[in-house]
């Protein structure tokens, strides 16, 4: 029997915040409470600090954004968790996801595929991402992982999670959009505090980056295919994963 994830909406006011374990995989289910997801960490309150360490006993933190990005907003402290930074754009240049970004692109869209595109193909991401999952076979331990708004860097984190955990891709898909409901009023307050220091054109725009559409995952796993053949060479040649990572995941985190 699968079991209904928790609704961790009523228990915290991290922005995007949820558990992507519970889901259905090949061999049974992914293991809960042990992967969480979410936006930035930065100025959350003493009871979320509490929650995350001491009710959900998290032991890492790890955050994909660029330095310039936590150097303006860091994460809160935590005395129980452990913090590391693996930042996956440090050479993406307009198709770095950052709030800065976002409000001075002239075309969303095609920046949003290139930044999923830069996820896919830049050295940085491949070495962040070998980096993140290599670390989690290594000691397993409950995480949390986040970017920004939690929602491209970290979409495509959990994507290749529940991926190699062997769900569906309409589960892969159903979690990637729930940042849109996730974020709703935090993406309103952002929009708010730009309300007059943006055109309506780039208003509007800004507005769109800070959803996800299912369109920018699909052009990720498009672009594996067509340059590397299958999802596992992908593993193999981009993120230099060895053979039998996928197997030693499920091991380890399919229940």
């Amino acid at each position: 029997m699968i079991c209904l994830s928790v609704d961790y909406t009523k228990k915290t006011t991290i922005v995007n915040f949820r558990d992507i374990g519970g889901v259905p995989v090949t061999h049974g289910q992914l293991r809960e409470k042990t992967f969480f997801r979410s936006g930035e960490l930065c100025n959350i309150s003493t009871h979320d600090i509490s929650f995350l360490e001491d009710k959900l006993h998290l032991k890492k933190i790890y955050d994909f954004r660029r330095p310039e990005e936590i150097e303006r907003r860091p994460d809160s402290p935590f005395g129980k968790i452990k913090y590391e930074n693996i930042n996956l754009m440090s050479k993406a240049g307009r198709a770095n996801p950052s709030l800065k970004n976002m409000t001075i692109s002239d075309n969303i869209e095609s920046q949003m595929l290139d930044a999923y595109s830069e996820l896919v193909l830049g050295n940085s991401a491949q070495t962040g991402y070998h980096t993140f999952l290599m670390e989690l076979v290594k000691n397993p331990q409950p995480i949390i992982f986040h970017c920004f708004a939690g929602k491209d860097r970290t979409g495509f984190a959990a994507a290749l999670l529940l991926k190699i955990a062997g769900a569906a891709s309409d589960d892969i898909y159903k979690d990637y959009l729930k940042t849109n409901e996730a974020r709703k009023e935090a993406n309103k307050e952002i929009l708010n505090a730009f309300s007059d220091k943006l055109s309506p054109k780039k208003l509007a725009g800004l507005e769109v980056s800070l959803n996800v559409k299912q369109d920018y995952l699909a052009y990720a796993f498009k672009l594996i295919d067509q340059q590397f053949g299958s999802f596992n060479n992908y593993l193999l040649d981009a993120l230099t994963l060895p053979k039998s990572y996928v197997s030693t995941f499920q091991d380890i985190y399919v229940i």
